[in-house]
């Protein structure tokens, strides 16, 4: 395809951690998820997922500024259409340079207008931070917005080259989606790395964007007169398997999926399960 990322723009993506898609999805297939998603907050669904433990599924909350909701794209049909879209997900085996891949999750957040200053806020981290379970550096996350998203929208904002600071533990410590205070982590920034960039995805309907993994990444609230829905679609590569990984204390860790995903023969979870991580793109 045409469109898909160039190896330059692989290798400048692997660099800096993120990548914007050379791509402008269709207006009507948007739409249909944007109206997807809304009779989804309505209750309607078109498949059912059979378990819920471990993962996030907000209902109506009039004073909640985030609305969040995960494995939207199995339990309704026009998010899946757009989550799966053969663009987005050859895209993602392109970057993540594997020649399948995978669901791991997926994610529907509404940000919803507030004058507050900290309420809106998702608090930096990686993506990788919350699976340590998995094997792969390579599994990597689309951020589809339902409408253009400008500055004020509180965009996806991620910090150039933070995917090769995997290895740096103290970083790990700031870590928190729902950490409503960006500044210590920024404070930390500033003394220890001055260099750093940071840039805000202000993209147009239909555009989508790419990151690695390990690259951190937040959102300060949404101040302007609109909602900001998106979907993000967390992708496994080919390699990805299940490890075990544990606390400082030596619980072992179990992340949410694997309490709705099967088990293997060893009891073990399957992030190969066809019904919670389908195999959604091979070349």
């Amino acid at each position: 395809m045409e469109m898909l990322p160039t190896e330059d723009q692989i290798l400048e993506y692997e660099k800096k951690g993120w990548f914007v898609g050379n791509f402008i999805l269709p207006e009507e297939i948007i739409d249909k998820a944007k109206k997807g998603a809304k009779d989804f907050y309505n209750g309607l669904k078109d498949y059912n997922l059979s378990e819920f433990t471990g993962i996030a599924d907000d209902i109506f909350d009039d004073t909640a500024v985030i609305r969040n909701n995960e494995f939207v794209t199995l339990q309704k049909k026009e998010l899946q259409a757009l989550g799966f879209h053969q663009l987005i997900t050859a895209t993602a085996a392109k970057l993540a340079r594997t020649d399948e891949i995978r669901l791991f999750a997926d994610s529907l957040i509404n940000k919803l207008p507030t004058n507050a200053k900290k309420e809106g806020v998702v608090g930096w981290h990686s993506d990788k931070a919350y699976w340590p379970t998995c094997t792969s550096q390579n599994m990597l996350t689309a951020w589809i917005p339902l409408q253009d998203v400008t500055i004020d929208m509180g965009p996806l904002l991620h910090i150039d080259q933070s995917n090769q600071w995997k290895d740096e533990k103290e970083l790990k410590s700031f870590f928190s989606f729902n950490n409503q205070d960006l500044s210590a982590f920024e404070n930390y920034l500033s003394k220890n790395k001055s260099n750093h960039i940071k840039s805000a995805m202000v993209l147009k309907k239909g555009q989508v964007s790419f990151h690695n993994c390990n690259t951190i990444h937040a959102s300060y609230p949404n101040i302007s007169n609109k909602n900001r829905m998106a979907l993000a679609m967390h992708f496994q590569d080919k390699s990805n398997q299940y490890q075990k990984a544990y606390k400082d204390n030596g619980d072992l860790i179990v992340i949410g999926y694997d309490q709705i995903c099967e088990k293997d023969s060893d009891g073990n979870p399957n992030y190969s399960d066809k019904k919670i991580f389908p195999k959604i793109f091979k070349f």
